[in-house]
C-alpha cells in the first residue's frame, strides 16, 4: 500500500523502513522515553520485536511512521494511527526522541495524523495516554481531545499498571 509522507513546517513524516525499525524500538523499550507505553524495557522485549523489525514495511492494520526533521534529516521521533474496520475511528500513539521534548514536534505529528485520518475517513480520533505523563495529557488537550474515558493498563513484560485516559477527538 503507498502511502505518501506527510509534510509540516518542520517535519517530513514517512512511513516506517525496516532501516528505521532500530531507531523506533530505542525509543519505545527505552527506560525513560517510553516510560509511559504499553511496550516492555529492552530486557523484556521477546520475539515479536525482532519479527516486528522484519515486516515493519507491510501493512498489517496499523501505518507506522517516522518523524524526520526537513532541515537536518535527523529522526526526530515515531508516530502510529491504527484505523477501525469501518475507518471512522483511528487511534493514534506517538513517541518523541527526549532531546526533541517540549519543542512541539508531538503536536505537529499529532496534526499530520489527524489529516491523514480524515482524508481516508476518520471522523473520530482517539488516543490511550497514562494519566501520570504530564506532555502527552497536554498536547492532546490543547489539540481539542477531551476525555472519553478512563481505564488502566499494565506494561508488558513488568507488574507496572498506569491508570490511563482515552482521549477523543470528534472531527
Amino acid at each position: 500500500m503507498e502511502i505518501r509522507d506527510l509534510k509540516t513546517k518542520r517535519l517530513l513524516i514517512k512511513r516506517t523502513k525496516k532501516e528505521d525499525a532500530d531507531f523506533c524500538l530505542d525509543i519505545w523499550l527505552d527506560d525513560e522515553m517510553g516510560k509511559y507505553l504499553s511496550d516492555p524495557p529492552r530486557e523484556k522485549a521477546g520475539e515479536g520485536y525482532l519479527k516486528w523489525k522484519e515486516t515493519v514495511e507491510e501493512y498489517h492494520g496499523c501505518y507506522y511512521f517516522i518523524a524526520v526533521s526537513r532541515d537536518t534529516g535527523e529522526r526526530i521521533g515515531t508516530c502510529s494511527i491504527v484505523p477501525s474496520e469501518d475507518e471512522v475511528r483511528w487511534d493514534l500513539g506517538y513517541a518523541i526522541q527526549k532531546k526533541y521534548w517540549r519543542q512541539g514536534y508531538a503536536t505537529e505529528m499529532i496534526k499530520a495524523l489527524i489529516d491523514f485520518a480524515y482524508a481516508k475517513g476518520g471522523r473520530k480520533i482517539t488516543a490511550d495516554v497514562a494519566q501520570e505523563n504530564p506532555g502527552s495529557n497536554a498536547v492532546l488537550r490543547k489539540l481539542g481531545f477531551y476525555v472519553e474515558k478512563e481505564g488502566s493498563f499494565k506494561k508488558s513484560g513488568t507488574d507496572i499498571v498506569y491508570d490511563e485516559y482515552t482521549y477523543r477527538l470528534d472531527l
